[in-house]
């Protein structure tokens, strides 16, 4: 009956640098016979390209571009690289990392997002909530004003990223942007500016929070 176990790699050197490789080895046969290791593939994913988009690769820049739309990625050419296969964009990855494994993931769902945002933008919204002290909330040149938050007097505000649309209904945010890099990014601003520390958030609920996410309720 074949049975496995680990040992030690033989020799004074990895002994002495008190490193140890461990093996796994079987028996077949009445002989030990080291255990065949797969084969290490470098990760790869396709995207698919939408009907009308045109797509541009050029040194570290990757350009998806619909009608008057146009949205872009800067990507590490020495980790991964794009190739345009008829209506499908090859990602490949360049080495057998983890960490490029994880870069392929990651720009394959941002070409699928940057199509997402060709064909509607993605809107993101937030709410103002005053159970203490009320809040007054205006936009002026694309900056976000908050007053009165727990009663203090320091005047709060975040500048919103060109190319995100703000309307304020309310106690209610609306962000709206074709980029869903940038609405994130506005939007996380405004929920930094009333982060409290040092206090009970059971009690003191007062703030702004993200209560939509490009049509997922929270």
């Amino acid at each position: 009956m074949a049975t496995t176990r680990r040992t030690r790699v033989q020799g004074t050197h990895f002994r002495h640098q008190g490193k140890f490789r461990p093996v796994l080895k079987y028996r077949k046969g009445g002989k030990t016979i080291p255990m065949p290791f797969g084969e290490k593939v470098k990760p790869e994913a396709r995207v698919t390209i939408s009907e009308g988009v045109t797509v541009i690769i050029d040194n570290k820049m990757i350009t998806f571009s619909k009608g008057e739309y146009k949205l872009s990625r800067e990507y590490p050419v020495a980790l991964i690289k794009f190739k345009q296969e008829n209506n499908e964009i090859l990602i490949q990855g360049q080495s057998t990392s983890a960490k490029v494994r994880a870069i392929v993931g990651s720009f394959n769902a941002h070409l699928k997002n940057i199509q997402r945002g060709l064909e509607e933008p993605f809107i993101y919204k937030l709410k103002i909530t005053s159970v203490h002290f009320p809040m007054t909330a205006k936009i002026e040149n694309n900056i976000f004003e908050l007053k009165n938050f727990l009663g203090g007097k320091k005047l709060r505000t975040a500048k919103i990223p060109e190319g995100v649309d703000i309307k304020l209904n309310g106690d209610v945010i609306e962000l709206s942007s074709r980029d869903i890099e940038l609405v994130g990014m506005a939007s996380t601003r405004l929920e930094l500016l009333t982060r409290v520390t040092k206090r009970d958030r059971r009690v003191f609920q007062d703030g702004i929070f993200i209560t939509e996410k490009a049509g997922k309720v929270l």
